[in-house]
């Protein structure tokens, strides 16, 4: 029962970050760390809290629409902490939109390379390409950011801070696991929802558990810049599992992004 009830909670923190969206990293403490900000005299603290909803809603707006907003780099990881064990996947990526991506990411040691232009995918496993499977991962690090949306009237806006060079306005809200759970309309946590009926002690830990996510939004043209959930969840053999979800967004519109055409990767097909 306990082994399930880890793999359960496994499979759903899985899920979870990959709503959201990719070295090693030594493990951290079991506690939320504070938020540290510099003393420039160019970033201040708030007058008043805005609405991270509307913040949230303009960002996506703007990566859909904007002409600016279509080209750009974005790199980050997820970290992953059992008890001592800890893995870390990380991911960086050049994006052009609507052409498509290449993804540089290195999952559970192992190095890969993610291509789509139109309607071609590829993958690369060491020196060998081959074609994606025929429903392959996205690898939009902006898909499912609208299931943030019932739980924003919560987030507190937090001191600007630079990220890059941009001054950005940060926003952070801390939920539970079965706030989550219960206020999410994702369909991927649908599995762990027909369990709850009869699993008490799957209910226990994730009131028990937390969610801390932070926003941070350009001042000026308000795109996302950099993003973060932090999740930590009890055990039931005691201890935690913790995942760190983080990405950075930079060089909106930069003339040196560029994605090399099918022909260079399709000759290296090895099927």
């Amino acid at each position: 029962m306990r082994k399930r009830t880890v793999t359960l909670l496994s499979l759903s923190v899985l899920a979870a970050a990959s709503l959201l969206t990719g070295c090693t990293y030594e493990s951290g403490p079991k506690t939320f760390a504070p938020t540290n900000y510099g003393t420039s005299p160019d970033i201040t603290a708030p007058e008043q809290t805005e609405s991270a909803a509307a913040w949230l809603k303009t960002a996506l707006e703007q990566a859909r629409t904007n002409p600016d907003a279509q080209k750009y780099w974005y790199t980050g990881y997820v970290k992953n902490q059992v008890m001592a064990r800890t893995t870390t996947s990380m991911f960086d990526k050049t994006v052009i939109m609507p052409e498509g991506y290449n993804v540089n990411a290195r999952i559970a040691r192992q190095d890969y390379q993610y291509y789509r232009f139109g309607d071609k995918r590829y993958v690369r496993v060491k020196d060998a390409w081959m074609t994606a499977r025929e429903t392959p991962l996205e690898f939009d690090v902006l898909a499912g950011f609208e299931d943030w949306y019932p739980f924003l009237d919560r987030a507190v806006q937090l001191k600007d801070e630079k990220i890059y060079g941009t001054v950005c306005v940060p926003f952070q809200v801390k939920i539970t696991g079965a706030e989550w759970l219960a206020g999410s309309n994702s369909p991927l946590f649908e599995p762990l929802k027909q369990q709850l009926g009869d699993r008490p002690d799957l209910e226990y830990l994730l009131k028990d558990s937390t969610i801390k996510t932070t926003f941070w939004f350009g001042k000026k043209d308000h795109l996302i810049r950099q993003y973060e959930t932090w999740i930590i969840l009890p055990m039931p053999e005691g201890g935690t599992m913790d995942q760190q979800v983080f990405f950075q967004f930079y060089k909106y519109n930069d003339p040196g992004i560029h994605i090399k055409p099918p022909e260079e990767v399709e000759r290296y097909l090895l099927y």
